[in-house]
């Protein structure tokens, strides 16, 4: 019988289990550090509501995520739209809707012409879509258009696009997604997305309070973690593949790739209000690299409640008190104030490499690796940092693989 051990038991590492476990496979063991699953799916419950501090959205396409949630019975909800506000953005012309009309046409264009971005992974990456994708939007036009994508890009953390490749764009804003926001099928988790990963690792084998201090790969695996050694003979990493690099007895290849992978210092500041807008909200004039440390969105969850949680893009230099104070100030026009500070949380976000990497052929390098030592890498880097797309590679690859 194949021994497998899965690193992390976040939504990459308990997909495979689940995935493994649908084909037949009955050794998988799954090594989390923490005490929970689940891991950038945060779920904390405040005064008998729940909150995301983490990722919360899925849509109809994640069908990964989707069938997860139908085999193990957890609730969804469709998103209630029409109840942000875009703060510092001007309502727009009816000239300025059919130009972004026009634009969305030409994206659409654009899509499928690098359609092979949707697909898992990103074998053969295209170089045009390597540059920023302020750039791309600018050769072909679509400025406009460029300011309502960057909503829900930027303001959801994954950086700013004057330096983000357009590939990770197009990835991210694939046609199922702009056809899931059009048809109103995106769904929420009334008792948080954590109780999703939660109720799948209760089906497997997860150790937690596991940290793995050496790992020899020779025909068998041996571990070496503060809860004893084990024994596998292969292995899955769905941790972030840089700090993999601690304990792995890495090759060069594997030191030199995965030292090139970047990260966003992006936060959740959960505070309660006083006589602020009932609402959520976008913030777009801080969608640029000079206004790091000011929230790029809030999100209002309860509609009863003073909570907000705040979503801000930092540099890793800003403190909490900097932070905490642009909260104050970008409140205090609408004659809010904060009463207490509940939550602060501190996420190594979204990770990526720039453009001359990925032009340079990293991921094409990094899928050669797959198999080799008997190992193989899941998670967000390998395709992108939402639940339905980690989801999905990590479901591919034990396809392609086992």
């Amino acid at each position: 019988m194949k021994r497998i051990v899965i690193i992390g038991a976040g939504a990459a590492g308990l997909t495979a289990a689940e995935t493994l476990k649908q084909q037949g496979y009955q050794s998988v063991v799954v090594l989390e550090k923490s005490d929970h699953a689940g891991g950038k799916c945060c779920s904390p419950e405040y005064q008998g509501n729940v909150y995301e501090l983490g990722a919360g959205f899925v849509s109809n396409h994640n069908r990964a995520v989707l069938k997860l949630v139908q085999r193990y019975q957890v609730p969804t909800a469709v998103v209630e739209y029409g109840k942000s506000i875009l703060v510092d953005a001007q309502p727009k012309t009816i000239g300025q809707k059919l130009k972004t009309v026009r634009e969305l046409l030409t994206y659409l264009t654009l899509v499928r012409r690098y359609r092979t971005v949707a697909q898992p992974g990103w074998v053969h990456v295209d170089p045009a879509v390597c540059v920023p994708f302020a750039e791309f939007a600018k050769q072909h036009h679509m400025e406009w258009l460029a300011e309502e994508l960057a909503l829900y890009f930027t303001g959801f953390g994954y950086d700013y696009f004057a330096t983000i490749p357009a590939a990770y764009v197009l990835k991210y804003y694939s046609w199922p997604l702009l056809k899931a926001r059009l048809q109103k099928k995106m769904y929420i988790f009334p008792q948080g997305i954590q109780h999703l990963w939660t109720t799948v690792a209760k089906q497997h084998d997860v150790r937690y309070h596991t940290v793995i201090q050496q790992i020899k790969r020779a025909d068998t695996i041996t571990i070496t973690t503060t809860e004893g050694e084990l024994e596998c003979d292969d292995l899955i990493i769905a941790s972030p593949l840089d700090e993999a690099l601690e304990y792995l007895d890495a090759h060069a290849d594997e030191h030199t790739l995965f030292s090139k992978i970047e990260y966003c210092d992006y936060r959740t500041y959960a505070v309660r209000l006083d006589d602020f807008p009932k609402a959520s909200g976008f913030l777009p004039g801080n969608y640029t690299p000079d206004r790091m440390g000011s929230p790029v969105y809030w999100y209002h969850r309860h509609a009863d409640t003073n909570l907000y949680t705040f979503y801000v893009l930092g540099d890793w230099k800003i403190t909490d008190e900097q932070v905490l104070a642009n909260i104050v100030a970008m409140v205090k026009p609408f004659g809010g104030t904060i009463v207490k500070t509940e939550v602060i949380k501190h996420w190594k976000y979204f990770p990526h490499v720039n453009g001359d990497v990925m032009r340079s052929g990293f991921f094409d390098q990094v899928e050669k690796l797959q198999g080799q030592h008997h190992t193989y890498y899941v998670g967000e880097v390998m395709n992108f940092s939402t639940v339905g797309l980690t989801a999905e590679y990590a479901e591919r690859l034990v396809q392609r693989f086992f």
